[in-house]
């Protein structure tokens, strides 16, 4: 009894490894993969093509904005300024 479980068992676990194919939708033929085709897009709209290795800054500004922006959203470690909703700054009161 306790072989004839165990072979069914084995039966059924080697019968399940084909599906492996079948159960993953990205994996069947026909279906959706993914092919380059959004990095191909913006190097084709990049004017210079080495800004795609190392792009570079503006002319003319020093980035202490953009320092103190991410200062800003790094606070304590955590982009948790980023998520906090803005505040409401002003009530409407309409009177008939």
């Amino acid at each position: 009894m306790r072989y004839t479980v165990f072979f069914c068992f084995c039966v059924a676990v080697l019968s399940l490894t084909g599906c492996n194919g079948l159960v993953d939708p990205l994996q069947r033929p026909g279906t959706w993969s993914a092919t380059g085709a959004a990095n191909e897009t913006i190097a084709q709209q990049a004017a210079d093509k080495s800004d795609l290795i190392s792009g570079h800054g503006e002319a003319g500004t020093s980035g202490i904005a953009a320092v103190g922006a991410v200062e800003k959203a790094n606070a304590n470690g955590t982009a948790s300024v980023l998520e906090t909703p803005p505040a409401m700054t002003a009530t409407v009161s309409i009177s008939q």
